[in-house]
């Protein structure tokens, strides 16, 4: 058989995983199945040796082979590679629906155990609701309850779209989270370039003024280029409580994608109060040689062409 502690949880939860009543001594292949609201599937597979009672503590053994390697409880999950492709279209409330892992182990002469476990981005009593409101483009995951709630500002990186797992995790902790988007998105700048902040104080402003947040704490959090950003709006902002950046960088860099029509700023990232803001003078440097590289390689290409012979 194989045993659980948590067979329906929240997708930040570890699980624990044990196998029982297989042959002793003898290898037993699991292979985990993940499916997702998306339609896409993922799975990962690793051979443990079992004891002499014929069972298999996942987060104490390290696999003979597999996925991965070490001991790691959530080995099986982490190490999972796409056999799948989502298929849209999905549900617009698909981060509010389940996943699930299905877990088959296979020992010798014929002895197999399966275990299908729910995993869950949102919590009991998590809502989500499409925001376009003043130009604001996101979407709002609220905890159960009234409030106020403490608060928290998401941004996306340089892909631009929503991340919305991360919305419905943090409102399932307690967190009114507003997953905010400031480009590729309909009615927003189709690039990353010239972005400007006075944006992201509007949404400040406008959660501030919710019955969720009033004067309570709010943070802003990013990764990548919205880390950059986020500390970018805690440097500037005082409405801002805490900031958390995930990989982000410590100064400002190149612009992504194209300007909008019309728009002959300088192009930079981000802009305020109609200036965009300067890139740091080694990102400056960077971009200057990168140029004067181009120039010279075109300059060569075109000193290399002989006219064509007259006929």
């Amino acid at each position: 058989m194989i045993v659980v502690d948590q067979p329906d949880a929240l997708m930040d939860v570890p699980v624990a995983i044990e196998l029982r009543e297989f042959t002793p001594r003898q290898a037993v292949t699991v292979t985990a199945t993940q499916s997702f609201p998306s339609h896409s599937r993922w799975q990962a597979h690793a051979t443990f040796m079992t004891d002499e009672s014929g069972a298999v503590g996942i987060a104490r053994q390290a696999p003979i082979s597999g996925s991965y390697e070490g001991v790691a409880a959530m080995g099986l999950i982490w190490s999972a590679e796409r056999v799948s492709p989502p298929s849209p279209p999905f549900p617009d409330d698909w981060v509010l629906q389940p996943s699930f892992i299905h877990f088959e182990a296979v020992g010798p002469n014929h002895q197999r155990a399966e275990l299908t476990i729910t995993r869950r981005s949102a919590g009991p009593g998590v809502t989500r609701r499409v925001i376009r409101i003043d130009g604001l483009v996101g979407i709002l995951f609220l905890p159960p309850g009234e409030g106020p709630h403490p608060s928290v500002l998401i941004l996306h990186g340089g892909g631009g779209g929503m991340d919305e797992y991360s919305g419905a995790m943090l409102a399932s902790r307690g967190y009114a989270a507003f997953n905010l988007a400031y480009f590729s998105e309909p009615g927003l700048p189709r690039g990353l370039v010239n972005i400007p902040l006075e944006y992201f104080e509007h949404a400040i402003r406008w959660m501030r003024a919710q019955p969720w947040l009033r004067d309570g704490f709010l943070a802003v959090w990013g990764p990548s280029r919205g880390g950059e950003l986020a500390l970018l709006l805690g440097a500037t902002f005082p409405d801002i409580n805490a900031v958390s950046a995930w990989v982000p960088s410590g100064v400002m860099f190149w612009p992504i994608g194209l300007a909008e029509q019309g728009d002959t700023r300088p192009p930079a990232s981000w802009t305020w109060r109609g200036k965009p803001l300067p890139l740091s003078a080694r990102e400056q440097r960077q971009r200057r040689t990168a140029a004067a590289a181009a120039a010279r390689t075109t300059h060569g290409i075109h000193a290399g062409l002989s006219p064509a012979p007259s006929r």
